[in-house]
């Protein structure tokens, strides 16, 4: 295999009572959602059944912050098997979440926390969404972090066994490619290993753990699997997901916007064509459509 499934183990015994009972557990805490969307949170639970038991599974400190979730029953759990930690949840949108968010844009505006006041960061499946400006989230999370502390950060694999599979069975690598109303609910940009190395490194971290990850149920063919093993530079990381562990190294005084990521040396700005259609929608009061 190009990648295994997570080999730390649970460190949290809570973490094994949840394993051994997920799917009950799933429908037991989702029970207090309407019962039009109830089906639809409770397949999402269950289809990350692995990353969420290999994040709960991480040793957290005092302080913790849950940037741009959307899945109410992660946050419970962050909440539930570290009773002695404050998780505190930032996202623009948690559907019916039962606790507290602090709905905020990470890709413009700075986190309602001090500097070097937080022990971890937990950012999985964030980055691929992020369109405008991941140099400033990467900076504010550098920002908050205490120095020591930990960055857990997941995202698809540009360079996966899963796109390959794609490419040959004619079907859009990027599996979330289609046009939706937000466009932070598709995947705007797929992130290779050596882009999130410069990415984090740029903005004073250090990489403690980089791998590839197969979290999820998805074939891999014979012939894929014997074509990597002969051809990839790196086998060892054409894994479905990306999975990071890093930490704060060193302070840092802005974003930094390196040429292999943004060859203009910022981010995306509001201009050309994007502008006049955003004029537009004002113009015509459809800004929300």
């Amino acid at each position: 295999m190009p990648a295994s499934t997570p080999a730390d183990g649970p460190r949290n015994p809570g973490v094994v009572a949840l394993g051994n009972r997920y799917e009950e557990r799933v429908r037991e805490f989702y029970a207090y959602l309407p019962v039009d969307v109830r089906d639809i949170f409770v397949g999402d639970a269950l289809y990350h059944r692995a990353r969420y038991l290999d994040l709960l599974a991480q040793p957290f400190g005092a302080e913790i912050v849950e940037l741009g979730s959307d899945k109410p029953f992660l946050t419970h759990h962050l909440r539930t098997l570290n009773p002695r930690s404050r998780v505190q949840t930032i996202s623009i949108d948690i559907p019916y979440s039962p606790y507290p968010i602090i709905r905020i844009d990470i890709e413009s505006e700075a986190f309602p926390f001090a500097d070097a006041s937080v022990d971890d960061v937990v950012f999985t499946e964030v980055l691929e969404h992020l369109f405008r400006d991941p140099a400033w989230t990467i900076a504010e999370i550098a920002r908050v972090l205490k120095v020591g502390g930990r960055l857990f950060l997941t995202t698809p694999n540009a360079c996966g066994y899963d796109v390959l599979v794609n490419l040959l069975s004619q079907v859009n690598p990027n599996g979330r490619n289609q046009f939706y109303e937000s466009i932070e609910s598709g995947h705007p940009h797929l992130w290779t290993a050596d882009e999130c190395r410069i990415l984090l490194e740029a903005h004073g971290f250090v990489i403690d753990a980089l791998t590839t990850v197969d979290y999820y149920d998805v074939p891999l063919p014979v012939a894929v699997r014997t074509f990597l093993a002969t051809h990839s530079v790196d086998p060892a990381r054409n894994g479905q997901v990306l999975r990071i562990v890093a930490h704060k190294e060193r302070a840092i005084s802005a974003a930094s916007y390196p040429e292999a990521l943004f060859p203009q040396g910022h981010g995306v700005r509001l201009g050309g064509a994007l502008r006049k259609w955003a004029e537009h929608e004002m113009k015509d009061g459809r800004s929300d459509r």
